[in-house]
């Protein structure tokens, strides 16, 4: 992520989708691409499909990454009960049009990517509930479609019931300033963790609780896990993961389906040997 600012631009809005050109079956979910207008360019989503979906999560990949580098995590959603939808950014290393971009000339392309995606899902899932997720740069991506930044960036999605970030982009000199969360009234939850650094873009983890602690209070929740470092949200392996993504979907389910389990289990979350949490 580049610190020393981005700049908010006009927003393309998208065309209408077209018709899946690949799938491959998964026991309880289907994984497929399609391709949707975004002005004058081609954007492929990856849609994530349980037997009945109940909600829809709108995922932002990190900065040169891709939805496939996620897949782990999204089938856990699947599973729980979500449609996925998941763009694949210009600035991500399998876009073929990536050399033509650096992270921030992909700001504006990839707000438009998702306001693509949203409405994506009102035709494909008319009617669901949705959540922003993201990872990293795509977690910044998702905030500002909860509502921050608002009075800079007119990208807000009001049909997002709740965020979900596995890390973010830290402290942006000259776009994250002390209200950029004001504007982030809908639930959240930060997955991060103490040695969540990028030498050079964000060299203190605890950056990525600035949204959890700036925002609005209620419903702000945060996992910081013990070793924890940036690319959790790649890595099923990884101590912390199961954790962390068990934790994930019954945040989803809790603020996005209003499921009584999950709230449940939400309200009993505590700190563990693996993670510190807080709520607020």
């Amino acid at each position: 992520m580049n610190r020393r600012g981005l700049l908010a631009a006009t927003l393309a809005l998208a065309a209408a989708p077209v018709l899946f050109t690949s799938g491959l079956a998964r026991a309880e979910t289907s994984t497929s691409t399609t391709t949707i207008k975004v002005a004058d360019r081609d954007l492929q989503l990856t849609v994530i499909r349980p037997d009945a979906p109940k909600g829809v999560v709108v995922f932002s990949h990190g900065a040169g990454g891709a939805p496939d580098g996620y897949a782990g995590l999204l089938d856990i959603w699947a599973k729980a009960g979500f449609l996925i939808v998941a763009p694949l950014h210009v600035d991500s290393l399998k876009h073929p049009d990536h050399a033509k971009y650096d992270l921030r000339s992909a700001f504006p392309a990839r707000l438009a990517d998702l306001a693509a995606a949203s409405a994506y899902v009102a035709q494909a899932a008319p009617g669901l509930p949705v959540a922003a997720a993201g990872h990293s740069y795509g977690s910044l991506m998702s905030l500002i479609r909860g509502g921050a930044m608002s009075g800079m960036i007119p990208a807000q999605d009001p049909n997002v019931k709740a965020v979900l970030c596995f890390s973010d982009a830290g402290v942006v000199k000259g776009l994250i300033g002390p209200t950029a969360y004001a504007g982030l009234k809908t639930p959240m939850l930060m997955v991060t963790g103490d040695k969540d650094v990028m030498p050079g873009m964000f060299d203190d983890w605890k950056e990525h609780l600035y949204a959890f602690d700036t925002s609005p209070a209620g419903e702000k929740y945060a996992w910081i896990g013990k070793g924890t470092d940036h690319g959790l949200a790649h890595h099923p392996d990884a101590p912390g993961f199961a954790e962390a993504a068990t934790l994930s979907a019954n945040f989803l389910k809790a603020e996005v389906l209003g499921d009584a389990g999950a709230k449940a289990a939400l309200a009993a979350q505590a700190s563990t040997a693996a993670a510190e949490f807080k709520r607020r």
